[in-house]
């Protein structure tokens, strides 16, 4: 009578926990949302933003937006910050029913910080992240 073995040969157990330990560390990856976040955020704001400002001048009225702590208020809807970012101080804009906005720069804090500036007073603004 022949004894056969029905185990794994040493090199078969080898690549076996090779691939599955190579799916693990790949599965294990955080995955890396935190500038897609702010760009998410900034395309967001943008929008947004230009609905403000249209519809402080077609309906006559002012339009307020608030950076509070953790969100922003465009006309009473809460927009919440990118994942990580927060304001110290709450900042309020005005866009009137001209279109005129105030010069004032907004800042966020986080990594890398995120300042948004209106600067030619309608309501035009920049973005630099620092």
């Amino acid at each position: 009578m022949k004894l056969t073995n029905s185990g794994f040969t040493l090199v078969e157990s080898l690549i076996t926990l090779l691939i599955v330990s190579l799916c693990l560390v790949i599965g294990a990856q955080p995955p890396k949302t935190v500038g897609k976040n702010t760009d998410q955020w900034l395309a967001t704001f943008k929008t947004r933003w230009q609905n403000a400002r249209l519809t402080a001048q077609s309906q006559g009225r002012q339009v307020t937006v608030i950076f509070d702590q953790s969100e922003m208020l465009i006309d009473g809807e809460h927009i919440p910050y990118p994942l990580n970012y927060s304001k110290c101080v709450r900042q309020q804009i005005s866009v009137l029913p001209t279109g005129y906005v105030a010069p004032i720069t907004i800042t966020l804090d986080g990594s890398p910080n995120i300042n948004i500036i209106f600067s030619l007073g309608g309501g035009e603004y920049r973005v630099s992240k620092k």
